[in-house]
Formats: C-alpha cells, structure tokens, sequence
C-alpha cells in the first residue's frame, strides 16, 4: 500500500469516520474510491452544526487536496525531476571515475589516492580477502557510521566555538 493511500486510509478510518452523521454516511472518499463511512458508524449522530464543524471543514480540504493530487509512477517522477534538473547526460560509462593525467605524476597520483582513500577502497579489497561473518560486518558497519556521525558533530561544534570567539 503507497504512502498516500495509506495516510488517506488512516484519515479517513480514524479522524473522518466517527464525527459524521448518517446523512453523510454515504459520502465517498475520493483517494480510496470506497464509501468514508463504515456501516458500523452509520447509526451515530455526532455531529449537529454543518457550517462550522471542524471536521466537515477538514473534510472538504481532504477531497479538495485528493482531487489535485496527481498519481506519479516512480519513473514519471524520477524525469519530472530530472528534467527541472537540466543537466547534460554524462559522456560514457567512466565519466566522474577518470583523473586527468598532467605534465605533473606526482599531483596526479595525490588526486588518484584522495579518491581511493575517500572511497574506502584499499580498506574494502583488505577486508574482502577473508570472508566476515554477517553479525560481525552489521556491527563494524554501525561503528563506522557513529564515528563518522560524531567527528562530524565535534568538527561543527569546534567550528561554532571559534566563530563565536571569533566575534568576540
């Protein structure tokens, strides 16, 4: 069941559906296309005022936003924003993988190492060559993480002390 359908599944089982009268007990929800209204709250009588209620208010903006709402497959939505994006397709199969070779090996090689430190990649062929156990690898895999998260919490922090000594 999609997001959508199941919020308009919920709103309309939980919120919608108890403070309604019977004359409205027919009333379709427009994003389930089934009737709002269970038969067991057909015989409730709890709502009086049709002008002011909350809920009948909150009801015609729930159908109102229904009918707006426009179904995207994920694919129609991926080039909808893909083409907001307007960017130009990549060159080939190895574009943002190359590092331009200049008259200088030695920055080249810097270049070439960052990218294979940033991308861990050493670190994974050396723990490829024994197998790890599941548990194991769930575990490590958490630690980094949390190390990651905390030296970039303590990088903002150390960051925010100097601004404000900075200012004085």
């Amino acid at each position: 069941m999609s997001w959508g359908r199941q919020l308009a599944s919920s709103l309309c089982r939980n919120v919608l559906s108890p403070a309604l009268s019977r004359s409205r007990a027919s009333v379709q929800c427009s994003a389930l296309n089934r009737p709002l209204f269970p038969k067991q709250f057909l015989g409730r009588s709890m709502s009086t005022s049709t002008t002011d209620d909350p809920v009948l208010i909150a009801i015609r903006a729930f159908e109102n936003g229904s009918k707006q709402l426009k179904q995207l497959t994920p694919a129609k939505a991926w080039e909808e924003r893909s083409a907001q994006l307007d960017l130009p397709p990549p060159a080939d199969v190895y574009a943002g993988r190359r590092i331009p070779v200049t008259t200088d090996l030695r920055s080249t090689f810097l270049r070439l190492s960052k990218r294979l430190h940033k991308n861990s990649v050493y670190k994974e062929w050396k723990l490829s060559a024994r197998h790890e156990k599941r548990g194991i690898k769930r575990s490590r895999l958490r630690s980094e993480r949390w190390r990651k998260r905390f030296a970039d919490e303590v990088r903002r922090k150390v960051q925010l002390v100097s601004t404000i000594r900075r200012r004085g």
